[in-house]
């Protein structure tokens, strides 16, 4: 415990992190917002200063410290070959949320500057454990590294081009940037009338429950999904509904997860 207090206050370098872009981390954030109860609202405000959004990118924004690197594993999680996550490692997301949960719900033991990070940091693993880029399974080996595709126009003939991505980026961003001109509570909005229905269904469960959800989503994709292949336009336009759902399920059971831990 001790030693998680202490990660909690030093948190993220982002050297060599990845995460899902501002865009999409504060639209999960504002999702989060519009479904907690007035009570987590009041607190989480209190402890902030401001809404669930302001402090949703700061993991990627504070100073690259030497001694924070090994924090950049925390972006991501880790399941096992039958899609579960049982890991004790205090280099997993899972285990990081679970870390800051126990100081938040123990808040009044710690200084206002550990539960600060420690619910900023909630708020950024939760969102980005939902991104299907940052799974990793122990017997899929690409699924642990990046790795480099190429993405088709759709074209055929002189009109047919391809664009390269990485597999991190693609999901970090490119798959996001089509909602380059909404606004995140507009594109919040829109999710909550697109998944408002399955919000109780998301929301069941604790962090490992939705770390093997996710779990089950990533891994067909590593079917077809390798480095250098081509990623059809078809293929392409399947995941984007596909990424919009995640970022939904990430939205809501953060907000469940606040509701919980401040009822």
């Amino acid at each position: 415990m001790k030693r998680y207090v202490v990660l909690a206050i030093c948190l993220l370098s982002i050297g060599t992190a990845s995460a899902w872009n501002k865009f999409a981390q504060q639209c999960i954030a504002t999702l989060a917002e519009q479904n907690l109860t007035e009570k987590a609202k009041s607190e989480t405000t209190k402890i902030l200063g401001g809404d669930l959004a302001s402090g949703a990118w700061w993991l990627q924004t504070i100073a690259k410290d030497e001694a924070t690197k090994h924090t950049a594993s925390w972006h991501y999680i880790n399941v096992t070959a039958d899609l579960k996550s049982t890991t004790s490692s205090q280099k997993d997301g899972v285990v990081q949320i679970e870390n800051c949960i126990d100081i938040l719900t123990n808040r009044a033991e710690h200084s206002d500057s550990t539960v600060v990070a420690a619910l900023k940091t909630v708020i950024h693993l939760v969102a980005d454990m939902h991104n299907l880029a940052h799974v990793r399974i122990e017997n899929i080996p690409h699924s642990r590294r990046n790795f480099n595709f190429q993405i088709s126009n759709g074209f055929t003939g002189k009109k047919a081009a391809l664009a390269t991505s990485s597999w991190r980026k693609f999901w970090d961003s490119n798959i996001i940037n089509r909602h380059a001109t909404y606004t995140p509570q507009l594109f919040a909005d829109d999710l909550q009338t697109c998944y408002g229905a399955d919000k109780e269904r998301f929301s069941k469960g604790d962090v490992r429950h939705w770390a093997a959800d996710m779990a089950r989503l990533a891994a067909p994709l590593y079917k077809w999904a390798e480095p250098d292949m081509i990623m059809s336009r078809e293929q392409h336009n399947r995941l984007e509904p596909m990424n919009d759902k995640t970022m939904a399920r990430a939205g809501y059971r953060l907000a469940a997860l606040l509701n919980d831990i401040f009822k």
